[in-house]
C-alpha cells in the first residue's frame, strides 16, 4: 500500500462483502495529452465526484498547461488508493462512468 489514506463512508458495499476496499463508487479521471492519466477523489457520493470534475476543471482552465479530459469514472477505494500519484499509463485503471463496462 502506498500509505495514503482514504475515508470511506459507511455505506453498503456491492454483494454484501464488508471490506472497505471492496466499496464502489466515483472517482476523478484526469487524462493528459501524452496518454499518462491521474484518478483521484474517490466517494461513494455521484453528486460529490460531480462538483470535484468542476474544481479541478476550473483549476485547469486558466493555466498554459490543460488535461486533455477530466471526468468521473466508477471505481473501487483499493484502486484509487493504490493508484500511482504520478501520471500512470496502465491501461486497466478505471476508465468507465458504468461499474462493469469496459472500453
Amino acid at each position: 500500500m502506498s500509505g495514503r489514506q482514504v475515508v470511506v463512508p459507511r455505506t453498503p458495499t456491492v454483494g454484501g462483502t464488508g471490506s472497505s476496499e471492496e466499496v464502489w463508487g466515483w472517482a476523478v479521471r484526469r487524462e493528459w495529452r501524452d496518454g499518462r492519466h491521474d484518478l483521484f477523489g474517490f466517494t461513494a457520493d455521484r453528486h460529490m465526484a460531480d462538483r470535484a470534475v468542476a474544481r479541478d476543471r476550473g483549476f485547469w482552465r486558466v493555466g498554459p498547461v490543460r488535461p486533455a479530459a477530466v471526468y468521473v469514472v466508477a471505481a473501487n477505494a483499493s484502486a484509487v488508493v493504490g493508484h500511482p500519484v504520478s501520471g500512470c499509463c496502465d491501461s486497466s485503471c478505471p476508465d468507465s462512468p458504468e461499474r462493469g463496462e469496459v472500453r
